[in-house]
């Protein structure tokens, strides 16, 4: 089915609204619903408890800061989430909401309101892409907030019809009840075409997304939709554009914390260390406790030279991360790093103990807090103790296995190159590499590593190698399949896999020629079978990659045309 206009949807959605907002409202059963409310202050989870209980709320659960919230929401169906914009000890309300969405955590169909005395919330709420779907400022009645859940329950229950498809990640389903939601241009128009944009940026279709925003521009100058505008731009490579669209919002609302984010990211992505570390600290000044923000200053201000910034913000990081999800030992890694770079030798060794005191049953960090200690050893000039330090790491990495994460390995491939272990850095890298040769981020770092060692040539050798060693081994597999070897095509991706275990690109190319394979020679219950666990296997690890959503349809197509149930 055609995708429909943007454009003619927002014209004809004018003469829809007066009609729509006619119909009769629709009664909400508040005793029947889950209530969140989140709130560091004890006097108020104590009064929005009474003021629930005399709508007729029955089931009300608190949390007193992001991470215990997200903890909950995990574990219950939670309905409706009342939070506070200003939440201690982490972040704002607007920050769960970001988290709750990219870890797709609740059913699109989950009312989030915000709720709080904090007035500057109205200036950044509007704005926002992933906006709430209400505010109330405090204080208020209890008729007040009847009121405006009232409306958001009615608006939210519109959105059943994707709930179950985003719940399964099933975001290209998601997609057409969208696109089937804009060709009715009701009431609920510019909804979808917002949550369609932002499914479109989730899978990676960039173009998609970018008609989704300039049709909805087009019509309308809506912040958010700028905002989506400019992340398909970057996306997309087109720089200078995302660049520009970015300072707009700014430049019309000073209070869009990820305008600052989005545009630090296209400054860092020309290598513009110094114009990124700027707009990083502007937005840490007005919001300092978002993990991730502070992280990326740190390692922004690190290639910028600047080791004072970079310090200070990975200590921050270390904090606010302390007690949360985005607790990373990486984060005492990368300070070492700087640290030392800095010159204070003695500051990195307590990082050191305070890595293995933080991560005391971690034996991922264990093996990290031994790289660190053999920079530390090569920095004071002590051999000895640096090999000792890698040995033992190296003996870490081998009962690790692929339990590591590929930063973790990329700093001990760092150290051994310093070390003169060049035979097994370079093993190291090449083995990410082949799992992530289409990763950029990773691919970036892996460039980091050697601009580091003063080698760029051998980093950009490396890369472009197994590239090539995987752009070879597909055009091989290709080759056969056109000449009637399925089977051997098959065979030959499926080496690919057991090889690079790791590696989404080469797993989806399986799946496709497995899929091939039972389509043009009929059903084949081992290859259906292997086809489910790999698509298992990518959804864990990369359940937004656009191939894989068109290939769970194709493989559960192929079971429909053969009539078999899936298990």
């Amino acid at each position: 089915m055609s995708n429909p206009n943007p454009i003619n949807a927002l014209t004809e959605l004018g003469m829809r609204n007066a009609e729509s907002t006619r119909r009769q409202p629709v009664q909400v059963d508040y005793s029947r619903l889950l209530f969140l409310v989140v709130d560091p202050a004890k006097e108020m989870r104590g009064a929005m408890t009474m003021t629930l209980s005399s709508m007729g709320a029955n089931k009300v659960e608190f949390a007193t800061r992001i991470g215990d919230a997200l903890s909950r929401i995990q574990k219950s169906d939670i309905d409706i989430i009342l939070s506070e914009y200003d939440l201690e000890h982490s972040a704002d309300g607007l920050h769960l909401l970001e988290e709750i969405k990219q870890r797709n955590l609740c059913k699109q169909s989950t009312v989030f309101m915000i709720v709080t005395a904090e007035r500057r919330a109205q200036n950044v709420i509007g704005a926002v892409e992933q906006a709430p779907d209400d505010y109330l400022l405090k204080p208020f009645t209890g008729e007040a907030l009847s009121k405006r859940l009232d409306k958001a329950i009615r608006k939210k229950q519109e959105f059943r019809c994707v709930d179950e498809a985003m719940r399964n990640n099933e975001y290209l389903r998601a997609i057409e009840e969208c696109n089937e939601r804009i060709r009715n241009r009701d009431e609920y128009t510019l909804d979808f075409m917002k949550l369609k944009g932002r499914l479109s940026l989730m899978i990676g279709d960039y173009p998609a997304a970018k008609q989704v925003y300039t049709g909805v521009l087009a019509a309308k100058p809506i912040p958010w939709a700028k905002m989506g505008l400019g992340k398909a731009e970057f996306h997309l490579k087109n720089l200078a554009t995302a660049e520009q669209l970015f300072k707009e919002v700014l430049e019309n609302n000073g209070q869009v914390m990820e305008a600052y984010d989005w545009l630090a990211k296209t400054h860092t992505a020309q290598a513009e260390y110094a114009a990124a570390q700027a707009i990083l600290q502007n937005a840490v000044r007005l919001s300092p406790t978002i993990v991730n923000r502070q992280k990326t200053l740190g390692e922004v201000a690190h290639k910028n030279k600047d080791y004072d910034v970079a310090e200070q913000a990975l200590r921050d990081t270390i904090t606010l991360a302390k007690y949360s999800f985005w607790r990373d030992a990486g984060n005492y890694a990368q300070l070492s790093k700087v640290q030392l770079d800095k010159g204070d030798v003695d500051a990195a060794k307590q990082t050191v103990s305070e890595v293995r005191r933080d991560f005391k049953q971690d034996p991922q960090a264990a093996m990290l807090s031994y790289v660190m200690e053999a920079n530390v050893s090569q920095k004071l000039g002590d051999p000895v103790a640096a090999k000792l330090a890698l040995d033992m790491a190296e003996k870490q990495l081998g009962v690790l296995g692929d339990k590591l994460p590929d930063q973790y390995a990329l700093e001990f491939a760092e150290a051994c190159y310093k070390g003169g272990r060049e035979d097994t850095a370079s093993a190291v890298v090449k083995k990410i590499l082949k799992n992530n040769h289409e990763n950029p981020d990773l691919l970036a770092r892996v460039e980091g590593l050697f601009d580091t060692l003063g080698n760029p040539d051998l980093g950009s050798q490396l890369i472009s190698q197994t590239t090539q060693d995987i752009v070879d081994l597909n055009n091989q597999a290709v080759t056969m399949a056109k000449s009637g070897d399925l089977e051997g095509a098959v065979q030959l991706f499926i080496q690919a896999v057991n090889d690079m275990p790791a590696n989404v690109h080469v797993t989806l190319n399986a799946v496709n020629a497995l899929l091939a394979y039972v389509n043009t020679k009929g059903w084949h219950a081992s290859y259906m079978q292997l086809t489910k666990e790999y698509l298992e296997r990518i959804r864990k690890a990369d359940p937004n990659n656009g191939k894989f959503q068109k290939l769970t349809e194709t493989y559960k197509a192929t079971l429909r045309r053969y009539g078999t149930k899936r298990s």
